[in-house]
C-alpha cells in the first residue's frame, strides 16, 4: 500500500509542479543564452563523438554472503528419519560465500561465454558428500563442517553467422517453458527452486541449434531448435542411465501475437516426452501462459508401511495454468497451478510416512533401524520438492512502496492442495547502491500430520542475503 498523501488529488498536483521545475530548469540557460545573442556571435558547428565501439571482452558478476538459520522441528517425523542416531539441536546455522563472476568474449560471428561459481560453506550440522556434475573440483573433503567446490555453472561456445541461424555447444541452461514456479516441460534443464524460481541454476552439457525464419501475416515467426544432450558417468548423469545419449526438440512459433512452442525429448534409456506451452499477453499489464507434458511408460517408486518397495509403470500427464499481472500501483501478481502428473497422492505419501512413524518406534523399542533405512531409501524419491500431485502457486511482490527507493517486499505462498499443507513465505529486498544489495526471506511451512509441509525438517528458515556486483 502506498502512502496516504499521494491521493488522486496530490499526484497530478505533484506532476505538474514537477515538470514546471523540470522546464524552468532547461529554459534558463536558453533564456540567458537569447538575452546574450545580441551583441555576440556564437559558433554552433561542433564533432559530433563517434559511437563507441562495444568491447570484445566483458567481465562483471557478483560475491554473495548468504546466512541461514534452521529452526529445526524435532517432532517432525522427517527430522527422526534423519536425526534418529545422532539428534542435532533444534537451531542450526549455515554460512556460504560464493564468488560468480560473468566472462564473455566475441570476436565476428564466434562468442565465448563462462558463468564459473567458487564456493566456501560452513554448516553447524554435519554434511554429507556431494556428486557435482563435471566440470567441478570439490575441496575440504574431510571436513565435517565445512565444505568448497569449483562449479562450471555455464560455458558455451556460440556462432552465429547471421541472425537466422545460431550453433551452441556447452554447458548451458535452456529456459524452456512458460511457468514461473514449474515448468513440466523443461525436459532438458535442472529444476527450479520454487522457493526462489530466480535463483541461477546449472546447466546441462549440451549442443543445440536455432533456425529462425520469419514471415507477413498471422504466423510471423517460425524457429526449430534441436538438441543433443550427451551423458555419462560424470556428464549430466542424473538425466539419463547407461550414459545413452537424449535427443529433444523445440519448435516454436509466434501465432497471431502468441508464442507457441511444441517440445519433445527421448533417448534409449530416457522416458519419451513431449510438451506443449504458450504466452500471450492480454494487455500491457496482463500476461497468460501455460505448459502440458507427457511423459510415456513413467515408473513411480511407491511403498507401503513396511518398506516395501515396488514400481508402478503409467504415463504421467503434467500441466500449468498461470497469469502475471502488474497494476498501477506497480504491484506485481503471480498465480499458477500445476499438477503434476509424476506426484504423489495423499495415501501413497500417508503410506511413506507411517513407515517413517513404524521404523522410529521400533528404534526406539528394540534399537533395530531396518525400517529406517528402508525409509531412506524410499526417500530418494518421496523427500524430493514438489512431490504431490496438485499445487496453487501465489507471488505478489510491490516496487518501492510508501515511495521508499530501492525497496521490494515479496509475499509467497504455496500449497499442496491435496494434503492441506502450505508454506508462507515472506522476503525483503534493499538496493542500498547500484552494486550492492540486501535481502532476506523468512520460510514458514504449516500442515497437519503426514502432510507435505507439515512434517518439513524446519518449522521455519531464515536467510539473510548480502550480494555486491561488479
Amino acid at each position: 500500500m502506498r502512502s496516504a498523501f499521494f491521493t488522486p488529488i496530490a499526484k497530478p498536483l505533484m506532476a505538474t509542479l514537477a515538470a514546471l521545475m523540470f522546464l524552468a530548469h532547461a529554459l534558463c540557460p536558453a533564456i540567458a543564452l537569447a538575452q546574450d545573442a545580441e551583441g555576440d556571435e556564437y559558433d554552433l558547428d561542433f564533432e559530433i563523438p563517434e559511437a563507441e565501439t562495444p568491447k570484445p571482452f566483458n567481465l562483471w558478476g557478483r560475491v554473495e554472503q548468504r546466512s541461514i538459520a534452521r529452526f529445526l522441528d524435532t517432532d517432525a517425523l522427517l527430522y527422526k528419519q534423519r536425526f534418529y542416531q545422532e539428534p542435532e539441536d533444534s537451531l542450526l546455522a549455515d554460512f556460504l560465500l560464493s564468488l560468480k563472476p560473468e566472462v564473455s568474449y566475441k570476436w565476428t560471428e564466434v562468442s565465448l561465454y563462462a558463468r564459473p561459481r567458487f564456493d566456501i560453506a560452513w554448516s553447524e550440522a554435519k554434511r554429507g558428500g556431494t556428486a557435482p556434475d563435471e566440470p567441478s573440483e570439490e575441496f575440504l573433503r574431510d571436513e565435517e563442517h565445512w565444505a568448497s567446490q569449483v562449479l562450471l555453472e555455464e560455458g558455451f561456445a556460440t556462432w552465429r553467422p547471421s541472425h537466422a541461424f545460431t550453433l551452441e555447444a556447452g554447458k548451458k541452461v535452456l529456459n524452456w517453458g512458460k511457468g514461473y514456479a514449474w515448468n513440466p516441460v523443461a525436459f532438458v534443464s535442472r529444476p527450479k527452486d520454487v522457493d526462489d524460481p530466480d535463483y541461477a541454476r546449472q546447466g546441462y552439457v549440451l549442443a543445440y541449434a536455432d533456425v529462425i525464419k520469419s514471415f507477413d501475416g498471422p504466423l510471423t515467426t517460425i524457429a526449430f531448435t534441436p538438441v543433443l544432450v550427451p551423458v555419462g558417468e560424470d556428464v549430466n548423469a542424473d538425466l539419463a542411465d547407461d550414459g545413452s545419449p537424449v535427443y529433444a526438440g523445440k519448435l516454436y512459433f509466434l501465432l497471431m501475437d502468441t508464442d507457441i512452442d511444441l517440445l519433445f525429448a527421448t533417448g534409449e534409456d530416457y522416458d519419451t516426452r513431449y510438451g506443449l506451452d504458450f504466452s500471450r499477453n492480454l494487455s500491457s499489464n496482463l500476461e497468460i501462459h501455460g505448459e502440458a507434458a507427457l511423459r510415456l511408460d513413467y515408473d513411480k517408486t511407491l511403498t507401503d508401511t513396511q518398506g516395501n518397495l515396488r514400481t508402478e509403470r503409467h504415463d504421467a500427464y503434467s500441466f500449468l495454468l498461470g497469469l502475471r499481472y502488474l497494476n498501477a500501483y506497480d504491484t506485481t501478481f503471480i498465480a499458477e497451478y500445476y499438477h503434476n502428473g509424476e506426484g504423489y497422492s495423499p495415501s501413497e505419501m500417508d503410506d511413506y510416512f507411517t513407515l517413517i512413524e513404524n521404523g522410529y518406534a521400533q528404534y526406539l523399542e528394540t534399537g533395530n533401524d531396518r525400517l529406517l533405512k528402508r525409509s531412506n531409501l524410499a526417500g530418494q524419491d518421496f523427500n524430493q520438492s514438489s512431490l504431490g500431485r496438485n499445487y496453487l502457486y501465489f507471488r505478489v511482490s510491490q516496487k518501492e512502496p510508501f515511495d521508499i527507493l530501492y525497496l521490494t517486499p515479496t509475499l509467497t505462498v504455496i500449497a499442496n492442495l491435496g494434503d492441506h499443507s502450505f508454506s508462507i513465505n515472506p522476503e525483503v529486498s534493499y538496493l542500498i547502491r547500484s552494486d550492492l544489495e540486501l535481502r532476506t526471506r523468512l520460510i514458514m511451512p504449516f500442515g497437519p500430520e503426514k502432510s507435505e509441509f507439515g512434517e518439513k525438517l524446519q518449522d521455519a528458515r531464515t536467510e539473510f542475503w548480502i550480494t555486491y556486483f561488479f
